[in-house]
């Protein structure tokens, strides 16, 4: 599996559109070296019960060892223009999931739409994700093997674009004793600040799996 290097992941709430990710990817060289730009949406169920899109632009390379990874804004919808078009269009994010992006910033959908100037809509989260957070998530999966029913792509630590989050609640009634996942984070990350066992229930909570 090849490592991930996420590029600025405190800016993407600063991002708007597939060309921003794709000037992060160039300014890194991460676009070259044969590496292919695919766009991967995870689900994040939120506790209204509407699933917001989790955005990825992902320069991959199978003989690679490294993965490059930009995140957008979670969003529900983005507006693009379809090649030979003037007029924007609304399209549900995950029509976007397994998109094709090229050095431009063009999309092509795996239906062989094409689309240009593609921006995402952000949608506001009830709460904020934190590192902390996702770090104690996937170690939580990790440790109780669920992950062929998480993760949607083999990349293991890409937060956004490989968790399934809408899969999360399914797992409710397999969670662990919360001091075995303390005992396992601290195994897996020694130089973590132990969390509490309160913040493990907060952060399970977030993800609907309490």
């Amino acid at each position: 599996m090849p490592h991930c290097e996420w590029l600025q992941p405190n800016e993407r709430d600063n991002r708007r559109s597939i060309a921003d990710a794709m000037d992060l990817l160039h300014q890194h060289a991460a676009f070259e070296g044969g590496h292919t730009v695919k766009i991967r949406i995870g689900g994040l169920r939120l506790p209204s019960q509407h699933i917001v899109g989790l955005v990825a632009v992902c320069a991959e390379n199978a003989a690679a060892e490294t993965a490059f990874i930009v995140t957008l804004p979670t969003c529900k919808t983005v507006w693009a223009r379809r090649l030979g078009r003037e007029d924007l269009e609304e399209f549900d994010i995950f029509q976007l999931d397994g998109a094709t992006v090229h050095g431009n910033g063009n999309v092509e959908l795996i239906d062989g739409t094409r689309l240009r100037a593609v921006e995402v809509v952000p949608t506001l989260l009830p709460y904020n994700v934190t590192d902390l957070d996702w770090c104690i998530l996937h170690h939580t999966i990790a440790m109780m093997k669920a992950e062929q029913e998480c993760y949607t792509y083999p990349i293991p630590s890409a937060q956004t674009s490989a968790l399934d989050c809408s899969k999360l609640p399914a797992l409710r009634a397999k969670i662990p004793p919360r001091k075995e996942i303390l005992r396992y984070i601290a195994k897996q990350e020694p130089a973590l600040k132990r969390p509490s066992r309160q913040k493990i229930d907060d952060t399970l909570h977030k993800f609907g799996m309490l």
